[in-house]
């Protein structure tokens, strides 16, 4: 799958959004259509291309790619809402389709080599499977499995992943290598295109097995690489199938170019860098300011054989937020809420701990055209005014406002918005009693905000230092990553950090972030735990619209009513990617405009061999 993204489900990170107005590929309409390429509004660019631009189809095979993992792992199936999936899983599956690095709303043949469909009635399409694909163990992907691998996750998925999929009726195999999906309205452009991007399953693999247990047996796949070995908890290494059946397709020309991929897990960020200055891994993604701008002197940048670069994206910067749980009482009063947003001193920490590395967002898909600016347009107030009295008067302001998140002078006091914090609590019921908040009742206003991450209390803690001189009674826990993710699965917290990927074509996945369904279903990606009719009327829009210009609208208005309910706190983030790597990899000079395209670098033997050399020197 394009971007071979990771996170708490690596797969519906990589294949969020997406909507449906497909052409074929020299972007003349029939009836029905069969196609080799789906796009959305124009012919797709590349459904001609002999290579993708941003691929080099004379990289040299071989070398190792490693990269770090942080915890552990203890299964090997990540759609389900159970263990913890181990790093790099999705290498071993392919699906219908893959996506293009390079537009937003393409997709390529992968497994069904074509696609017939009516532009006219969006309640079914039909894959045709390529005959030439197979699975590792040598047996023929069929239309049975792409049936079972439907029917098996909308029964036994993750939340997330059944919501992603519930507008799914059916799914029929017409023949051997023929499957149709029917589904249950014509309305959602969005779910034919989604379909396209599952992992394919085997059923004859999942037939001694439950699909739902947490196991380290590797299962079967049809992508690039299989388990070559593992050190359970701690790494583990796939090598790349030499009679991957996929190979000379448009897609993976030039692409799966190292022979071995490796995951090295580490349960201290501290360690994890110090694991890349010593070589144990090769690549590292950077995800802490300090660290990138004072971090990187050691003696292997210096003699050049460590690469520091920044690389600027065209994607939604992933929404990184303090998440309010709405589930418990003391959350439920806006103005509560409200004040704790401003005990958030964004300014102080940018310039005291961050070394100015970071914008604050502004937006759920700040860096991109679907983040609401300015007041309202008329078509986004025609979406909201009829939705306007069921909202908090706070929230309407704020919704008909320009947004701008809490400002302070940046001086560390955060004076005048405490300020403002403590009359808004007073509103809300509180009084002070020995400098602390307290209810009607007398009961202390407690906080307990949950972290698996020791190097983020230096962030934390400036926010608790002001929650306590607002007279909240609060402090940061600190658990391990087991007891996180467990305590996260079944909605065990007040607040935690949390993060909302979006991709530029926002669609059923929504429903799992916001949707009030969401809200009660453990493991969900609903952490705020929204249960709003206001949200779930614009989530239904979302998902009806056809024409580019009513996404952006509906978008808009959902952007603005999230925020300004104040359901959680945004943080910080960057419209780039700091990377930093061994020089025995190098990647295309084209890179693509949504995606590191990590799949198309390579490594090179003369810089594998410098850097061999220097390691093998150092002590």
């Amino acid at each position: 799958m394009a971007g071979r993204a990771q996170g708490r489900n690596p797969w519906l990170a990589a294949v969020m959004g997406a909507w449906l107005l497909a052409l074929t590929s020299n972007g003349v309409y029939a009836k029905p259509i069969t196609t080799t390429a789906l796009s959305v509004g124009a012919p797709a660019l590349y459904a001609q291309a002999k290579t993708l631009p941003y691929a080099n189809p004379n990289a040299p095979k071989g070398g190792m790619f490693s990269q770090m993992a942080m915890g552990s792992f203890d299964s090997f199936n990540s759609l389900i809402n159970k263990g913890q999936p181990v790093a790099g899983t999705e290498l071993l599956f392919d699906s219908l389709t893959t996506a293009s690095l390079d537009e937003p709303f393409a997709r390529y043949p992968l497994l069904a080599e074509r696609m017939t469909y009516d532009p006219e009635d969006g309640s079914w399409i039909i894959y045709h499977l390529n005959p030439k694909a197979h699975f590792h163990n040598g047996q023929s992907v069929t239309a049975d499995d792409v049936v079972f691998t439907f029917g098996t996750l909308m029964a036994e998925g993750s939340p997330g992943l059944r919501s992603y999929l519930s507008d799914i009726d059916q799914v029929q195999a017409i023949n051997p290598h023929t499957v149709r999906f029917t589904f249950k309205r014509a309305d959602n452009p969005e779910i034919a295109l989604t379909v396209g991007e599952v992992p394919i399953l085997s059923r004859k693999d999942w037939s001694t097995r439950p699909f739902d247990a947490v196991s380290l047996v590797p299962p079967v796949g049809s992508g690039p690489y299989q388990v070559e070995r593992m050190d359970t908890g701690r790494a583990i290494v796939y090598k790349r199938d030499p009679n991957y059946w996929g190979q000379d397709l448009l897609v993976n020309r030039g692409r799966y170019n190292f022979d071995r991929m490796r995951f090295v897990y580490y349960r201290s960020g501290e360690i994890a860098f110090e694991g890349f200055k010593a070589g144990q891994y090769r690549f590292r993604q950077e995800n802490k300011s300090r660290n990138w701008a004072v971090n990187y002197t050691f003696p292997a940048v210096k003699q050049g054989l460590v690469k520091k670069t920044l690389i600027h994206h065209d994607n939604p910067v992933a929404m990184q937020a303090l998440v309010f749980n709405l589930r418990q009482a003391k959350f439920q009063d806006i103005r509560v809420r409200q004040a704790m947003t401003l005990a958030f001193d964004f300014e102080w920490m940018n310039k005291a701990i961050f070394n100015g590395g970071y914008e604050r967002l502004q937006s759920y898909w700040h860096n991109s055209e679907l983040a609401a600016t300015g007041a309202p347009s008329e078509a986004e107030f025609k979406i909201l005014a009829p939705l306007l009295p069921s909202l908090d008067p706070i929230q309407q302001q704020a919704v008909l406002k320009p947004w701008r998140a809490p400002v302070s002078d940046g001086s560390g006091f955060n004076r005048a918005n405490l300020l403002q914090a403590r009359q808004l609590m007073l509103a809300a019921g509180y009084h002070y009693s020995n400098g602390q908040l307290v209810n009607a009742k007398n009961q202390p206003l407690t906080l307990e905000l949950l972290s698996y991450d020791e190097t983020m209390q230096r962030v934390l803690l400036p926010f608790i230092r002001n929650l306590k001189r607002l007279g909240v009674d609060a402090q940061i826990r600190v658990v391990d990553i087991p007891q996180y993710i467990q305590r996260g699965r079944s909605f065990d917290y007040d607040m935690l950090i949390d993060q909302f990927a979006q991709s530029l074509s926002p669609g059923n996945e929504q429903l799992g972030m916001w949707g009030s369904a969401a809200a009660a279903e453990q493991g969900s990606s609903n952490s705020m735990g929204l249960t709003s009719p206001v949200i779930d009327t614009l989530l239904q829009q979302m998902v009806r619209k056809q024409s580019r210009e009513s996404l952006l609208t509906v978008t808009h208005a959902l952007d603005r009513v999230l925020r300004a309910g104040y359901y959680s706190i945004p943080m910080y983030g960057l419209p780039a990617y700091r990377v930093a790597y061994w020089t025995e990899y190098q990647h295309p000079e084209r890179r693509p405009k949504y995606a590191l395209g990590l799949d198309y670098w390579w490594s090179d033997p003369a810089g594998a061999k410098r850097v061999a050399q220097y390691l093998n020197k150092t002590p």
